[in-house]
């Protein structure tokens, strides 16, 4: 399934973004990140194992220029609320995004730097194997 890749290079186009935003957690070297995160759940399954799922995932950005952070986070959160179509590998069925609750600053490092993030799950339709 590449839903995370595909959701990735979508955010990777909104023009001037601080930085180019990475799949993966935050790190020394990387202060714009983007990663699932755990929780999954089904919400509906059907007999022949079709299953609708949500997907949790958040965006962080960190950065000492708090304006910019939460700009950028919005700006984010804006793209995401429009999407209501996304090309996939075939394994899966996007079918919407929600966005929970609205991007927030977390916390300021002892660099003075914040953290702020983006929740949001995503909707999914896709056939899993019943292992008959």
């Amino acid at each position: 399934m590449d839903l995370i890749e595909k959701l990735a290079d979508k955010i990777n186009t909104l023009p001037n973004l601080p930085q180019t935003m990475i799949i993966g957690q935050l790190s020394n070297a990387n202060d714009f990140g983007f990663y699932s995160q755990p929780g999954s759940q089904v919400i509906s399954q059907d007999w022949s194992g079709i299953q609708e799922r949500s997907l949790p995932f958040e965006v962080a950005l960190r950065t000492d220029d708090f304006e910019l952070g939460n700009n950028t986070l919005w700006r984010i959160s804006e793209l995401l609320d429009g999407v209501t179509r996304l090309e996939t590998d075939g394994t899966y069925t996007f079918n919407k995004i929600n966005i929970e609750p609205q991007p927030f600053l977390t916390m300021i490092d002892v660099s003075e730097k914040g953290v702020f993030l983006l929740d949001f799950s995503v909707e999914i339709t896709q056939q899993i194997d019943l292992g008959e």
